[in-house]
């Protein structure tokens, strides 16, 4: 009985010791640098590259700081490195605090150095270092990273993790950037076929930049005026093959993400042609993606031909030549102009991308292997090649779901 009773006290001493070492690697908040954001971009010396870390002040708007810290919200640094991952190690000889990765949010890559053909082996080495998630983005930037990062100023919003995430979220929410994580730049790379679209950035707008419709616009070329930050996220930025070989706008980007079933895309804001008399030409409708595309092919002749349909569900949302479309008439014509809209804005994009990049600009060639038996077959069907040639016929299925007020409310509203 004794032996037990002391049996248990050893065991109760030895769990009461387990708790107190339960905070043995515990870390302070105010330890630690946040890196929000890195910018790679070319060094003026050989064999190196410029690296830039955007490091956030975690104690600045947080509770803990009271709200009201005099510290600065950001740091910025730029050096030179032989890799990404070297790079860490010698910004702990500048910065006092421990270098953290893990809210990192956005990779700028200047547009000189994505084009340059070592661009894919020095983003290769992101994969070694496992504080790096694989849901961070990718950018191109359409001026050095780390001038986009100094000029990058936002006035409403000064924590930068929380200015990435909001401007990130919703831009891929609206269609016009991509959701160009690195996870899908690395499946793409490695998968061996397909473009891969990376969100487009400046934080410098253009001189007198041509005036276009609100969606067609690349980042940098969006006219405005006021109080705000030049910053801007629209369009993509095309890679083949791990290099960036081109741009495409924000409706082109819009509309490869409509394509793409792997997006969270669920509404947009466009414009169509206005099929009725009156001074507007446009009318804005919401354009909603409730099902998956179905995509058939026929691969066996010369030239594949690829069958895409949409389906589309669409509430007008303005009336300009206040057309009454409670008749029937109205009704198909309007259905007929986004019907005929749509499909000549695929199809010219498709054949874009099909003449100028010999690549979809989605993971179109997912569909093209439940055709093969084998992936020995599917390589040996070469489908970049093929791809090149395909005949791609596309169509959309509209359902109008809601058309607005009716004129007997538009008459009264007059009144």
């Amino acid at each position: 009985m004794l032996r037990i009773k002391v049996v248990c006290e050893i065991l109760v001493i030895f769990l009461m010791i387990s708790i107190l070492t339960g905070c043995w690697d515990r870390e302070e908040l105010e330890d630690r640098a946040y890196v929000i954001g890195i910018g790679l971009d070319r060094s003026e010396h050989k064999g190196k590259i410029q690296v830039t870390m955007l490091l956030a002040n975690p104690e600045v708007g947080s509770v803990q700081g009271g709200g009201g810290s005099p510290e600065k919200p950001r740091e910025i640094i730029s050096f030179d490195a032989n890799d990404i991952i070297a790079a860490k190690g010698t910004v702990n000889s500048i910065i006092s605090r421990i270098i953290s990765y893990d809210l990192l949010k956005i990779i700028v890559v200047s547009e000189e150095l994505a084009r340059d053909s070592r661009f894919t082996s020095i983003i290769y080495d992101i994969i070694n270092d496992k504080e790096i998630r694989m849901n961070a983005y990718l950018a191109v930037s359409n001026e050095k990273a780390s001038e986009y990062f100094l000029k990058n100023k936002p006035r409403m919003e000064t924590r930068p993790h929380k200015y990435y995430q909001y401007m990130i979220h919703h831009g891929i929410e609206n269609g016009l950037i991509p959701d160009s994580t690195l996870f899908r730049f690395f499946t793409t790379l490695e998968r061996g076929s397909d473009l891969f679209l990376a969100m487009n950035t400046a934080a410098k707008r253009e001189k007198s930049p041509r005036y276009k419709s609100e969606d067609e616009y690349t980042a940098g070329q969006v006219e405005a005026s006021g109080e705000f930050d030049d910053t801007q996220f629209i369009g993509s930025a095309v890679f083949k093959d791990g290099v960036m070989v081109g741009k495409i706008n924000g409706l082109e980007t819009v509309l490869a993400n409509v394509l793409d079933d792997s997006t969270n895309i669920k509404d947009l804001l466009v414009d169509v042609p206005n099929p009725f008399p009156g001074r507007r030409k446009q009318i804005a409708v919401r354009l909603m993606k409730r099902e998956k595309n179905k995509v058939k092919m026929d691969l066996k002749g010369e030239r594949p031909q690829i069958f895409i349909t949409i389906p589309l569900r669409v509430v007008l949302m303005t009336n300009p030549s206040k057309v009454d479309f409670s008749e029937k008439r109205n009704q198909e014509i309007i259905k007929k102009a986004i019907k005929t809209h749509t499909e000549n804005l695929y199809e010219k994009l498709l054949l874009h991308t099909q003449k100028e990049y010999k690549e979809a600009p989605y993971p179109l060639s997912f569909y093209a292997r439940k055709y093969f038996g084998t992936i020995q077959e599917f390589e040996k069907f070469n489908w970049a090649k093929k791809y090149q040639n395909a005949v791609i016929h596309m169509k959309s299925e509209i359902k109008i779901i809601d058309y607005g007020k009716k004129q007997s409310e538009i008459d009264k509203g007059e009144k």
